[in-house]
């Protein structure tokens, strides 16, 4: 048993925290929808919230004077009949002490003026609650006059607060307008300045794509321009080669030639070149003596 209310205990005490959890977790969220629901609502000013109230109040306050004089009404139609029927019952009690008046002409005995006397009594008293009817039915009708009174002023009251809260309303609504109207204006030029930025953007964009696309071809233009210089360079180097291959190739063609054809004249020159020295020689020896003479 007591295994049983520990474990009972345990769930109790887990169910509380995640309640607890749950409502910590969703109070946010609560709280959020609230915003939002309150800010939907469009908030009503108190000068217009308070004429409503004040002519939602004198409405009451007509339908209630109406409600007392038509009460009033009521309990008067009731007081007639009251009256008619009372009236009938004197005009009865009338003809009655009329009838017993003749009896006691004609039979003057002590019975019959004792019947005249209580036929006359209860007229009297038939009269008198005829009057007091009659005063009751004037009541009612002071009643009505005054409900009938009090029905116009508030009314009167009404229509002023109808006025009232017509001119509020009116004034809100100019109000409501004058913020819509802001609102639009607003809306208006968040669009202008936004189709703006949309074109400066694009404009931009496309400034870029256009530089974009000057540097890819200034880019691509340059690349093929070292290839050409590359290409150029490679092939002149290639035709510097070949020409000077050609050179050196013709150089030594004519060199071989050259030794070829000039090896027995140059031969013979060699032999004459020693002979010409030594007369040279022989000249510049001469020459020596003869200025010695001269001196």
């Amino acid at each position: 048993m007591a295994r049983a209310a520990k474990k009972a205990a345990s769930k109790r005490a887990t169910r509380k925290t995640t309640s607890k959890k749950t409502t910590a977790r969703k109070t946010p969220a609560a709280k959020t929808a609230a915003k939002k629901t309150t800010a939907k609502a469009p908030a009503v000013p108190k000068s217009v919230s308070n004429a409503e109230s004040k002519f939602k109040l004198q409405e009451k306050a007509v339908t209630q004077a109406e409600k007392k004089v038509a009460q009033a009404e009521a309990r008067l139609e009731r007081q007639k009949k009251k009256v008619d029927t009372e009236d009938g019952k004197l005009g009865k009690l009338r003809t009655d002490l009329a009838a017993r008046r003749d009896k006691a002409k004609k039979n003057a005995t002590a019975a019959a003026k004792r019947a005249v006397d209580t036929a006359r009594g209860k007229m009297n008293t038939q009269r008198l609650k005829l009057q007091d009817l009659r005063g009751e039915t004037k009541v009612i009708r002071a009643e009505i006059q005054a409900a009938k009174k009090v029905v116009t002023r508030e009314k009167k009251k009404l229509r002023t607060a109808q006025r009232n809260l017509s001119t509020k309303m009116r004034d809100y609504e100019r109000k409501l307008a004058k913020k819509a109207k802001v609102a639009q204006k607003k809306a208006e030029q968040k669009a202008k300045t936004a189709a703006r930025k949309a074109a400066a953007k694009k404009k931009s964009a496309a400034k870029k794509s256009s530089a974009r696309k000057s540097t890819a071809r200034k880019s691509t233009a340059s690349k093929s321009a070292a290839k050409k210089s590359a290409a150029k360079s490679t092939a002149r180097k290639s035709t510097a080669k070949k020409s000077t291959a050609r050179k050196t190739a013709a150089r030594k063609t004519t060199a071989r030639k050259s030794t070829a054809r000039k090896t027995p004249a140059r031969k013979t020159a060699a032999r004459k070149r020693p002979a010409a020295k030594k007369r040279t020689a022989s000249n510049a020896g001469g020459t020596n003596g003869n200025t010695g003479t001269q001196s």
